[in-house]
């Protein structure tokens, strides 16, 4: 299937199926549900030497037609995985995951330390050790729906909240694929249509600002780091287990976003890898990210190695309060962006952040 065909049997499927699913489910059915119905935003349509793969991204409390984006991708691994070397799995053939995670050991064991609401995630569970978390082996299909990846490579770290994507060899012809969606969609049960996600929580949660753009790179161009940490404030403080959030603190000469201080005495510093305008002296000044993972990841060294002074600490719990050793190092990224590794980095995306606060 050329990619053009993939972009075409998409837009034809997943319009028809969620505008079909919105006009009914949460009318018809709406006591029956678990809680308020999430739509994704955006279409995701990668293409690379030898597949196409299609990610749902964003979560929105309606559906409206989905936004596409087209990208290319080196491999079907680098898109999955994080780093080189062994494969926690290996896929052949067809491989669905549903309500999974898959993780490298040592990113299992961070999801315990780090991201203690993840427990509510977790699902059927596919661990092991490697530093690549997929290999993909010649055959049709690989289906990840709803599923959490947490790659590692060394001391870095990134973990991946997937709404609904499937890998697909470029080999398998476009009337075979729209099939294999059609048959997927139609063995789900009823209340549950696959591109969805209904939970029990609260509907006014779902009216917070953070709703208007439920993913990084969207709908931010115009805002700068206080105002989306304005309206992310709850939901950081939520998804890290933290207990207080400290904006754009100044360490010497250096300035990250934000530290957080979780609930356990740890801190994060963090950094939020966003096509933000920043206002300086009346003027709006955009970041510029040549490299945006690595430029961040050299940014944050910076903070960590500025806070491993006794007096450098001081001064920042004179000014703040906060008490900082041995920080995590956080870089929020678009959910939709393929990463390459950064050493001592944790790389999570917003939909994951968001997914782990509704947990």
């Amino acid at each position: 299937m050329k990619p053009t065909e993939f972009v075409k049997v998409n837009g034809q499927f997943w319009g028809e199926h969620l505008k079909g699913v919105a006009g009914h489910l949460p009318v018809s059915h709406r006591t029956e549900l678990p809680g308020p119905m999430l739509f994704p935003r955006m279409m995701v349509l990668t293409e690379t030497p030898d597949w196409n793969i299609l990610e749902l991204v964003g979560l929105s409390r309606e559906y409206r037609t989905l936004e596409v984006r087209r990208q290319k991708a080196a491999s079907v691994e680098e898109y999955f995985g994080l780093g080189q070397g062994s494969a926690v799995m290996t896929l052949p053939g067809e491989n669905l995951f549903k309500d999974a995670t898959i993780a490298t050991t040592a990113g299992r064991q961070a999801l315990n330390e780090r991201f203690p609401r993840s427990a509510n995630l977790i699902g059927e569970e596919f661990v092991g050790p490697g530093e690549e978390l997929l290999e993909f082996a010649p055959g049709n299909y690989a289906t990840f729906d709803r599923a959490l990846l947490v790659h590692t490579a060394g001391d870095s770290l990134r973990a991946h909240w997937v709404f609904f994507a499937v890998a697909i060899h470029r080999s398998e012809p476009a009337d075979k694929y729209l099939e294999f969606l059609s048959t997927y969609s139609n063995a789900r049960p009823h209340l549950d249509p696959i591109g969805t996600l209904s939970l029990p929580v609260d509907p006014s949660v779902l009216k917070a600002d953070a709703f208007e753009s439920t993913y990084l790179a969207h709908g931010l161009q115009d805002g700068g780091v206080d105002e989306f940490l304005d309206k992310h404030e709850s939901i950081l403080l939520s998804a890290f287990d933290a207990t207080k959030l400290v904006r754009r603190p100044a360490l010497g000469d250096l300035h990250p976003d934000f530290i957080l201080e979780r609930a356990d005495g740890s801190h994060i510093v963090g950094r939020l890898e966003l096509p933000l305008v920043d206002t300086v002296n009346g003027k709006k000044r955009r970041r510029v990210f040549r490299t945006p993972v690595q430029d961040s990841a050299a940014e944050l060294a910076q903070y960590a190695e500025y806070l491993k002074s006794a007096d450098n600490r001081a001064e920042v719990r004179s000014k703040y309060d906060v008490d900082v050793t041995d920080p995590r190092q956080l870089l929020i990224v678009p959910s939709q962006q393929t990463l390459t590794p950064a050493a001592g980095v944790e790389i999570v995306d917003y939909d994951t952040i968001l997914r782990l606060h509704l947990s």
